[in-house]
């Protein structure tokens, strides 16, 4: 049997907490599992902010390792809280657990190999209103963290809708903020969409209100081998097509032919990178390539891109920042098809 996690560590556990204590305005939740060197490393930058704010930090356990105890007493504190899962939950499982412990009104799901720069929470504190369902800032990425240049004013921000997904979600995964009671409503993260659990629910949450991106860097992204997303990308291409799908027929009802053209599009694209990327050549890769045989496939990206934003204005729909009932619903049975 594991030991009691406060017993182990030092740290306080969740089950500890005094429930009549003031909800911190901000949680940052790191699903923990089997990296405790880059766990210390996701802690420390946490630790780093520049700004204070009522904060708590939760390590939410999946894997129960000694190590990964040990990390978390060095960073034993107030806002700093550590809880074993009793049964390993797996990724997607983690992540809405880390929803369901945090007490914050607006949550931060953060991996533990991910960082944030010192300035993250200063440059996204301004932006926290009622009318926004998500924040986030842009994202660098690599084997180790980049040297970012600190903003030296505040960075200007713009809006992300719904229909922008149709390319890719707004930003990866570090350094996303979202309303906690929003989240939750909309029942977290959906594990029938496994390694794009975050796209989809980061669509989602765009359909339920206003998500804001700052124009800074404020997250890293760490890309490195064997991360889960590298083992399973056929599975991860065949499923964004499918959810590109379903954002267009929901997000361009009224040109259903330019809307699966643009999803095949840059599904194509993505089929590109991956084939540079790795050796083997599953179905879906094979499938997901043959779209370069449609017309004007062999346009620049960056080119189909900007016509793609200035032409969504003109048929952008009244509402947007209301729930967009379409938008939330769960997923259905087609994640099975395959995806070309």
């Amino acid at each position: 049997m594991m030991p009691d996690a406060t017993e182990a560590t030092g740290v306080p556990d969740l089950a500890d907490r005094d429930s009549t204590c003031a909800a911190p305005l901000i949680t940052i939740a790191v699903p923990a599992y089997n990296r405790p060197s880059l766990l210390a490393e996701t802690l420390a930058s946490i630790a780093s902010q520049t700004v204070r704010v009522p904060l708590e930090v939760i390590v939410s356990d999946d894997m129960r390792l000694p190590a990964t105890r040990a990390v978390a007493r060095r960073f034993a504190g107030e806002s700093f809280r550590y809880s074993a899962n009793p049964v390993t939950l797996g990724a997607v499982g983690n992540w809405n657990r880390c929803l369901s412990l945090a007490r914050g009104k607006w949550v931060m799901v953060l991996h533990e190999d991910d960082t944030l720069y010192p300035w993250y929470l200063k440059s996204v504190l301004p932006h926290l209103r009622a009318e926004t369902v998500a924040i986030c800032t842009m994202t660098s990425r690599g084997k180790a963290a980049p040297r970012v240049r600190r903003p030296l004013v505040g960075p200007a921000v713009v809006a992300y809708p719904p229909r922008h997904f149709l390319k890719s979600s707004m930003t990866p995964f570090p350094g996303v903020l979202v309303r906690r009671d929003v989240a939750l409503r909309l029942g977290g993260f959906d594990e029938r969409w496994g390694p794009i659990a975050d796209y989809e629910f980061w669509y989602r949450l765009g359909c339920a209100g206003r998500i804001q991106l700052v124009r800074t860097i404020g997250a890293f992204y760490r890309v490195a081998p064997g991360q889960w997303t590298e083992t399973v990308w056929g599975r991860m291409l065949g499923l964004t097509h499918l959810l590109r799908l379903r954002i267009a027929s929901e997000q361009f009802p009224g040109y259903p032919r330019t809307g699966r053209w643009l999803a095949r599009f840059f599904t194509y694209r993505n089929a590109c990178c991956y084939a540079q990327r790795f050796r083997d050549r599953p179905q879906v890769l094979r499938r997901c390539l043959a779209l370069g045989r449609m017309p004007f496939a062999g346009m620049p990206s960056g080119w189909v891109w900007r016509a793609f934003r200035l032409a969504s204005r003109a048929v952008a729909r009244p509402g947007e920042s209301e729930l967009v009932a379409r938008g939330s619903a769960p997923m259905d049975g087609s994640v099975s098809r395959s995806a070309a």
